[in-house]
């Protein structure tokens, strides 16, 4: 077929007559006459060499032909109304559609479920997808448009994208109640927080993570007994064992909460962490993405 001989407006005409499969419904719809819809429908059925419409025993039904190419009509027109619709605004109690986060779970804990708390009462029909990923893959993954921002993203090479930092945090021990090291207060020092094995989360897999690079720094370094790159195991590892786990405190402050675990510091000097959020340079006025980047920003400031 040649849509160069195609009347488009015929389209919105067939997505309201698959919809109403009625004439005179569809021409209420549409604000035009009954004639005019069924010349359309006429023109239709010629373009298409199929009935579409054909009488039932409570009306009309829709042909084969007619329920194949019904959804396909229908993604075509919201698409055409989404292009030609104001962008300049964001409702978002009405919104609907996906928005995509890249992060790795050490920002996942603290910010997702807030995060989604608040869209459940302010943008109750967008949904959220989340991607656990690295540094590097998730700005990867936001250049090449697989998430719609990403957290704690690796360097920016490209001018193409504008990274921000939300907040900042430092490293902090995560060990269950009846922990040795609980009731030692001063004595915990240096050498007994690295006499305990360790447990390290890696979003990329590796066995040591920047809290390893830090102590390097210093010329320190601990065993690492278990590593992992989620925090699914890390509560039930910590309460049954003595290794002692180093996260930032967002994260301890969630783990010990709903797991009954205990923190305190780490006996060492270490420089405060910047948490950051990246997005691409075109969705720097996207009213959409302004709002989620404001909603994140709101949330990082109250960790």
């Amino acid at each position: 077929m040649n849509l160069a001989n195609v009347d488009l407006n015929l389209l919105k005409v067939l997505d309201i007559l698959l919809e109403e499969r009625n004439v005179t419904k569809a021409s209420e719809r549409l604000g035009r006459s009954q004639p005019g819809v069924s010349n359309a429908l006429n023109r239709l059925r010629d373009l298409l060499k199929d009935p579409l419409l054909v009488r039932g025993s409570g009306g009309f039904d829709l042909t084969a032909r007619a329920e194949v190419i019904r959804q396909p009509v229908r993604d075509i027109i919201s698409s055409i109304e989404s292009c030609l619709t104001d962008a300049s605004t964001f409702e978002p109690a009405s919104a609907t559609g996906v928005f995509s986060i890249g992060a790795p779970d050490n920002l996942c804990l603290p910010i997702v479920p807030r995060l989604f708390d608040r869209m459940v009462e302010k943008a109750p029909k967008m949904d959220l997808h989340v991607s656990t990923e690295g540094q590097e893959k998730a700005l990867e993954s936001l250049i090449q448009g697989r998430i719609d921002l990403a957290l704690d993203p690796g360097p920016a090479r490209k001018a193409s994208v504008h990274i921000k930092t939300i907040m900042q945090g430092k490293f902090i021990c995560l060990i269950r109640k009846d922990h040795p090291v609980v009731k030692m207060g001063q004595k915990f020092d240096v050498d007994e927080f690295l006499s305990y094995p360790h447990i390290l989360i890696d979003s990329k897999g590796a066995r040591k993570g920047l809290f390893d690079r830090m102590l390097a720094k210093q010329n320190l370094e601990r065993r690492v007994a278990v590593s992992a790159s989620n925090f699914a195991m890390v509560p039930r590892l910590l309460r049954n064992s003595n290794m002692i786990g180093v996260f930032t405190q967002r994260v301890c402050d969630v783990l010990k909460e709903d797991f009954d675990l205990v923190t305190l510091p780490i006996p060492i000097e270490m420089d405060l962490l910047d948490g950051k959020m990246a997005w691409l340079v075109r969705y720097d006025n996207d009213p959409k993405h302004k709002w989620f980047r404001q909603e994140i920003e709101q949330i990082a400031a109250t960790l």
